[in-house]
C-alpha cells in the first residue's frame, strides 16, 4: 500500500519538471522577441521557478510523511 501511495504522490513531480522546462523555454522565446525586457522577464521567470520548486518540495514532504507511516 505504501508503494502505491508513494507512486501516486510522486506524479506531481513530473508536472513540476514539465512546468520548469516550459517556463525557461518561454523565457528564451520572450528574450528573442523583446531583448530590452530581459531583466523583467528573468525576474518573472525566477519567481515562477521558485513557485514550482516550492510545490515540488511540498510534494517531497508529503511523500516522506506518507512513506514514514
Amino acid at each position: 500500500m505504501k508503494v502505491l501511495a508513494f507512486s501516486f504522490s510522486s506524479l506531481p513531480l513530473f508536472g513540476c519538471a514539465v512546468a520548469t522546462g516550459f517556463m525557461f523555454s518561454s523565457f528564451i522565446r520572450g528574450v528573442g522577441y523583446a531583448p530590452d525586457l530581459e531583466d523583467t522577464l528573468f525576474s518573472l521567470t525566477m519567481m515562477g521557478f521558485a513557485l514550482v520548486e516550492t510545490f515540488m518540495v511540498l510534494t517531497f514532504l508529503i511523500v516522506a510523511v506518507i512513506y514514514s507511516f
